[in-house]
């Protein structure tokens, strides 16, 4: 092959490649900045591309990132690549994706429990051949996509795991906050033994009054 014809089929190969790389949006993963040791539901987005069809995505997971359950996408299969001491290592989708379309890879996974920047390499496989692997730094021309990981961030707790449910504490100081007006109530009232005691007194004053009424008539009668 001559240096013109293999310039050429080079050529041929690397323009598809650049065009699905720059003029389609890139691989995006959701959200962006999550809390230290929390389960959290991430979003793999595709945007269509209407020159190629998007046939393959080939996610490797960071480390700390402890994926346990997977979302279904109509259309598309799912894999899971182990690394040798059984972690998930990597998640490979595999469909065909409309030219009007776009796919969305969703799973839950903790966090680490530090800080950190997570770093997730992908690499997209079209249906007319070219690769694009989204491995670069930040406003490289194929970009990772990263997510923050920040002490302070809002949590998500998605699937209910890895938090202390602190709902006891707070139906607990309702209850004892119930409790209060009533107690105040009593003391304002009186309690039940100074009732009885009142109750009491009334009864022996009465019989007090009808001892001394029958006394006097009685008096009144002998004279």
């Amino acid at each position: 092959m001559s240096r013109r014809a293999a310039l050429a089929a080079a050529i041929a190969v690397v323009v598809p490649l650049a065009g699905a790389g720059t003029a389609g949006a890139h691989v995006q993963l959701q959200p962006s900045t999550v809390a230290p040791d929390d389960p959290v539901e991430f979003t793999v987005l595709i945007p269509s591309e209407r020159e190629a069809h998007t046939t393959k995505v080939d996610l490797k997971l960071p480390p700390g990132v402890i994926p346990f359950s997977y979302g279904e996408t109509p259309g598309w299969k799912r894999k899971l690549i182990t690394a040798p001491d059984g972690a998930v290592d990597r998640v490979v989708w595999t469909g065909k994706l409309a030219e009007d379309g776009f796919a969305a890879f969703r799973f839950l996974a903790s966090t680490p429990d530090k800080p950190t920047t997570l770093t997730w390499k992908a690499i997209q496989t079209y249906d007319e051949g070219p690769v694009a692997r989204w491995i670069g730094a930040p406003g490289s021309e194929s970009p990772a996509p990263v997510t923050k990981v920040v002490a302070g961030a809002p949590r998500q707790n998605a699937g209910g795991e890895g938090t202390e449910d602190t709902s006891a504490p707070a139906t607990t100081s309702g209850a004892a906050s119930a409790k209060a007006p009533v107690a105040t109530t009593a003391t304002a009232g009186g309690s039940p033994d100074d009732t009885d005691w009142v109750a009491r007194g009334l009864g022996i004053s009465a019989l007090l009054v009808a001892i001394l009424g029958v006394a006097v008539l009685r008096r009144s009668g002998t004279a």
